[in-house]
């Protein structure tokens, strides 16, 4: 993580995401970018992969130094807010646990695949390793879409996501 110091989360209007992305690198205020995951849609009869926002509506923005103000952020066209942690305090870049998924949405090039799962009774386990490491309990299984509920062991903002999956063996 030696490319940037800092980072912010924007949350914009939902499927602006692309044009805020483009803003605030064009305004060269960092390297900007919305986290999106694979998705199975059918097609004329046939699955296909297709790449979808993993959360509508938030950006994240990675940068080096701390020389753009909040305000700057919040004035972006479709930028309704920045994201904070308290409304008395300038603490609007991610701390924790919403840094580190933050940072391991980086490592992702923001593009989240096709999870690795075993199905375990009416549990599934997931054993992606770039997953495990956010540690996270799955509570909803959508086998007709082939997808899971993932609810992030954190303190963050970010509290669940839904994710891909393959079912690879049963246990």
């Amino acid at each position: 993580m030696d490319d940037y110091q800092y980072v912010r989360c924007l949350f914009c209007k939902t499927g602006k995401e692309e044009m805020v992305v483009r803003a605030v690198e064009e305004k060269n205020w960092g390297h900007a970018l919305f986290p999106k995951r694979a998705k199975r849609v059918r097609v004329n009869g046939q699955w296909q992969q297709v790449l979808t926002p993993l959360l509508p509506g938030y950006v994240f923005v990675y940068f080096s130094a701390d020389s753009v103000l909040y305000e700057a952020f919040s004035d972006l066209q479709y930028v309704i807010r920045v994201l904070r942690y308290d409304a008395d305090e300038e603490a609007d870049v991610l701390l924790g646990r919403d840094r580190e998924f933050a940072d391991w949405i980086w490592r992702q090039n923001g593009e989240i695949g096709i999870m690795k799962a075993v199905q375990v009774g009416d549990k599934v386990e997931i054993i992606d390793t770039a997953f495990q490491k956010l540690r996270g309990t799955i509570t909803k299984m959508d086998k007709r879409r082939k997808t899971v509920r993932v609810e992030l062991n954190t303190e963050g903002a970010i509290k669940g996501i839904w994710l891909a999956y393959d079912i690879v063996s049963p246990v």
